[in-house]
Formats: structure tokens, C-alpha cells, sequence
């Protein structure tokens, strides 16, 4: 990522002329540059809208910081990718849970106050592209979500139903089990997949 935040805004050829240091992935290197020179390209000839590469370079700056404070934070006992858990009222903590990074990829920083900020950047904005086949009708989704009932049952606001529930009593275990049902539930729904994927990022009690 050094390497190609030190590299962007150059073709692929001239940022990979000569010796490349070791650990650097060429053929990684030569996709992604190509990418973002496609659509600097089209930005400055055709007028085509993209992210530009200040946004991509804030991404990099940010994870390589956050990976420094997850090593930092392993030293004193902390989880190695703390983004893959998730942390419960009590302070509880488990791996997998609903909004956390799966184990093969880091895709969020944990902020200060628990909150998630996504590394990704949208390269170019499709939702200005109006459907060829006609206007759609978009579903208001700002309050789907899981809801802990207080009873040891969790509802999915999408499906209006009761999709996982623990016995109060047996503690964290039983809680966080029921949490990877919770998850399973909306990795596996077979209708408004859009909607179910997108809750998987907001924390759950």
C-alpha cells in the first residue's frame, strides 16, 4: 500500500520501471494504477466523474495508521484485528458479530467512540445513472434493523419476525450465539438481500 500511495497518479509502467522492492505485488499494483488512470482519463477528456485521488490516498494513510495502532494494541493483550469483533453492552467480546470485518479482509477503522469508518472508496458515483428500463422505486430503509426485545429474542425489522433468541440467563455465551444466528439470518435471507446485507453493519445489542 506504501508503494502505491508513493506511485499514484503515475501509469502503471513508470511506477513499476526498474526494480521493485520486495513484497510489492506487480500484477496488483499494475490492475489498480491502471484503474485510477482509466478514470482520470475519462474525468479530464469525457468529463466523467470519479472519486480523484485524494480520497484513495486519505484511505491508505488511514489504514496503514490503524494497523500500526492494532500492532501497538497486540502488545498489551488486545485483539490482532480488533475490527472483526464485537463488543456487547457488558464489554463482552466475540468474533464474527453482526457488523464486524469477516477474517479475510480489513474493511473498517474502530474510531474512538466504537464507531465504524469504512476504507473503501467509491471510485465513481452510479447512483446518478438513471435505469434505462425505468424509474425504480426505493424502499425508505433507515430503520431497518435488528431489535434486541429485551426478552432474549432478536426481531428483524425487514422480515417483522423473531430470527434468534438465548436464554437470558446462561450470559455472554448464549448472548453472542445468538448474535451469529442473528448474522446468518441476514447473510442467508433469500429476499431483500440488499436491505439484510446492509444491516450487518449496524451493531446489535
Amino acid at each position: 500500500l506504501q508503494f502505491m500511495r508513493e506511485h499514484l497518479g503515475e501509469s502503471p509502467n513508470v511506477a513499476l520501471h526498474g526494480k521493485v522492492p520486495p513484497g510489492v505485488n506487480p500484477v496488483a499494483i499494475r490492475d489498480a494504477l491502471g484503474r485510477f488512470a482509466e478514470l482520470d482519463e475519462l474525468s479530464r477528456v469525457r468529463g466523467v466523474a470519479w472519486a480523484g485521488y485524494e480520497p484513495i490516498k486519505d484511505s491508505i494513510d488511514r489504514f496503514i495508521a490503524f494497523q500500526e495502532k492494532c500492532i501497538e494494541g497486540q502488545s498489551y493483550g488486545e485483539p490482532r484485528h480488533p475490527s472483526s469483533m464485537t463488543w456487547d453492552s457488558q464489554g463482552a467480546v466475540s468474533r464474527g458479530g453482526v457488523g464486524s470485518d469477516n477474517s479475510e479482509m480489513v474493511r473498517t477503522e474502530l474510531l474512538p467512540g466504537g464507531e465504524r469508518r469504512p476504507f473503501g472508496v467509491k471510485l465513481i458515483d452510479t447512483k446518478k445513472r438513471t435505469s434505462m428500463w425505468g424509474q425504480k422505486t426505493v424502499t425508505n430503509t433507515t430503520d431497518d434493523k435488528i431489535a434486541y426485545n429485551g426478552d432474549g429474542t432478536y426481531t428483524c425489522t425487514i422480515c417483522a419476525k423473531v430470527v434468534a433468541s438465548f436464554d437470558v440467563d446462561k450470559g455472554t455465551r448464549a448472548r453472542n450465539k445468538a448474535k451469529k444466528l442473528v448474522r446468518d439470518h441476514c447473510l442467508k435471507a433469500t429476499r431483500e438481500q440488499s436491505r439484510h446485507r446492509a444491516i450487518l453493519n449496524v451493531p446489535v445489542e
